[in-house]
């Protein structure tokens, strides 16, 4: 700013051409290192004070405010510029994601293909035009999750968050002055809030031992709570001397990179930082991610030999050291991937500005299989939007926070909490009885979920049926079902695969004395003893049941109906009984476990009789088939 005013008075004192001189190289110096808000301010001063200001500075203003997230007024600059011939090509490849950060899918479209007619070759460009198109598809789409912002005040840009105990800890800049220097700067310290369920508490500074007055963040704690790692400059010095870049831990081209760092616990306390074998002064590794046994760490980093940009690593700690970093291969894009969260050994949340997604940086999904990545999902509107959406963190269960800046002022964000909503499925089946095939009514039906608990009941109709309609599509259940007089028998259901309208039971009786099992579909040739094919299918099931129960002996009994002479029904029934007999024998029944009897007409089960005129239906329901259980062995 000094340098600034000097400029101003300059140019007012007369010697404009070389004060204006002198301004422009300090801009782009400032624009070049990456210090958009000190630039914004020279190029403002440089086009308030001449008539016709280059197009040069017009498009850096918009730049500006597009580094500094302020995509509303990047979107007044760069609109102003889009028919000029002298702009650099970038402008419309940065004016396309300005239109996306403002969900103006259409017109971002325009601007990628123009950029790409002029300047094709760009590694990302297809996805960046494919998020349009994306977006635009999924613009009405439901969102899987609740999402709904926290009382927790960030007051500027998040820096990443980790569960610790109750509550997160986090990082965030407080103003300091130095009363011996009198200089006012912001320095990075971790804070800790307690989270209830609803609200945050108010944040507190832990660890003064761990500050930085340039960054610090990414905070990571394992599951135990006894080691805390984080990303911080290596270097407390911003300029320095090429002569002593190394003493002060910067690059050979004098940058003072980020890298990673551990404390430990104890009793409260954390020790001073500690660095990792994985760091190096000539590349940056940040936003550091622990797994919960502290043994694989998952973290960013624009080293070389990487896609671009940030880059996704993995390293795996042995003894006291951590492994090579290994490159996380098709997870990352030409672009930037960040905050990458390690839920569990197999599943893997990170951001990224360069998969296909509804504008800035939205968050993914990659699940390991078979030891290979799955290609990264976007996890959908609701916890994406068109702005930036990143620091995903599981809290318990579909529970979780992340950052965005959907609602903030430009330059802040906001914590959210989000919570899947779950769509149930319905399911549906019928219970039968393995041996008759008849279907069941008043079968009790009871739900278990994967972990043993009873999620509901529900009881069969008078045809056997029964649904339940709160299958979690995301959970394993089994579903038992239980009568007096039956074995109980239960079915695995997993609802991304089982087909959940044919949730079929079969039970098989419980073979126990004098219970009689009733069979109107053993059917022989008319008047004779034959069995017709679809009978030995019904003694075939019972064969197996007998088999099953070899201490059991059963008395099976052949009925008639009432017409016909006595004697011709009862010799028909003996023999149609022993028929039966001969055929179990053949499938494997021991013989001393049936015994065959025919009854003819002497046991009808309804007014049926000589004389009395019935139905066909009625006289069908005589015409029949009894196993009768006489004993059970012990």
């Amino acid at each position: 700013m000094k340098k600034l005013i000097c400029c101003l008075m300059i140019i007012l004192g007369g010697s404009f051409v070389h004060a204006q001189t002198l301004a422009i190289e300090e801009a782009n110096m400032l624009f070049d290192g990456g210090e958009y808000s000190s630039a914004l301010t020279y190029f403002k001063s440089l086009v308030d004070q001449t008539k016709k200001p280059e197009n040069d500075w017009l498009y850096k203003i918009g730049e500006c405010y597009r580094k500094l997230k302020n995509y509303e007024k990047a979107n007044e600059y760069f609109s102003g510029l889009i028919d000029k011939k002298d702009v650099p090509n970038e402008m419309y490849l940065n004016y396309g994601h300005v239109l996306r950060y403002l969900d103006n899918q259409k017109d971002a479209m325009v601007m990628y293909e123009k950029y790409n007619s002029i300047q094709p070759g760009h590694p990302n460009i297809r996805n960046y035009m494919e998020s349009c198109r994306y977006a635009m598809e999924h613009t009405d789409a439901n969102s899987d999750y609740a999402v709904e912002q926290t009382n927790l005040n960030i007051n500027g840009l998040h820096l990443g968050a980790t569960r610790f105990n109750n509550g997160i800890i986090f990082s965030k800049p407080s103003t300091v002055r130095d009363e011996k220097t009198k200089v006012t700067y912001q320095n990075y310290q971790l804070f800790f809030s307690e989270y209830d369920g609803t609200k945050f508490s108010e944040a507190k500074k832990i660890a003064a031992n761990i500050q930085s007055r340039f960054f610090l963040g990414g905070p990571s704690a394992t599951a135990d709570g006894k080691l805390l790692f984080y990303s911080k400059n290596d270097s407390e010095k911003k300029f320095s001397s090429k002569e002593k870049y190394g003493k002060n831990n910067l690059s050979s081209t004098g940058v003072n990179t980020l890298n990673v760092f551990y404390s430990s616990n104890e009793n409260g306390n954390w020790s001073d930082p500690i660095t990792l074998n994985i760091n190096s002064a000539e590349y940056s590794s940040t936003h550091p991610n622990i797994s919960a046994d502290g043994k694989k760490l998952v973290f960013i980093s624009n080293k070389p030999g990487g896609k671009g940009g940030y880059d996704l690593y993995i390293s795996t700690k042995s003894g006291e050291t951590w492994s090579s970093p290994e490159n996380m291969g098709d997870l990352n894009t030409p672009d930037d991937e960040m905050f990458p969260f390690l839920a569990n050994d197999t599943t893997l949340y990170f951001s990224s500005t360069g998969h296909v997604g509804f504008g800035g940086s939205d968050i993914f999904v990659s699940i390991k299989r078979n030891g290979k990545w799955s290609k990264p999902e976007n996890m959908g509107r609701g916890i994406n939007s068109a702005k930036d959406d990143f620091g995903l963190l599981i809290w318990e269960g579909r529970k979780g926070f992340l950052a965005s800046n959907r609602t903030a002022e430009p330059g802040n964000d906001d914590f959210f909490t989000f919570e899947k909503v779950i769509h149930y499925k319905k399911g549906k089946g019928t219970v039968i009885d393995e041996l008759t095939l008849a279907k069941m009514s008043d079968v009790t039906i009871e739900v278990y979920d994967e972990n043993g608990n009873l999620i509901g009941t529900v009881v069969t109709d008078k045809n056997g049926n029964y649904d339940f309609s709160q299958f979690d599509p995301d959970k394993k259940y089994t579903v038992k079902a239980k009568k007096k007089g039956y074995k109980d028998e239960e079915i695995e259901v997993d609802p991304a695969t089982t087909d959940l309208n044919n949730l079929t039971l079969k039970m098989e009786p419980i073979v126990e004395k004098n219970v009689v099992f009733t069979f109107n579909d053993i059917l022989f040739e008319y008047g004779k003893a034959d069995l017709l094919p679809t009978s030995m299918e019904i003694l075939d099931r019972l064969a197996d049941l007998l088999i099953k129960n070899p201490k059991a002996s059963v008395e099976l009994s052949a009925h008639t109906d009432s017409r016909g002479s006595d004697q011709t029904n009862y010799t028909l029934s003996q023999k149609r009984s022993d028929s039966s007999v001969n055929y179990l024998i053949s499938k494997g029944v021991k013989k001393e476990q049936l015994v065959a009897k025919g009854y003819g007409e002497t046991r009808l089960k309804n007014k049926c009789k000589n004389g009395v005129p019935c139905t066909e239906e009625e006289h069908a329901i005589n015409r029949r088939v009894e196993i009768k259980v006489l004993d059970v062995k012990q």
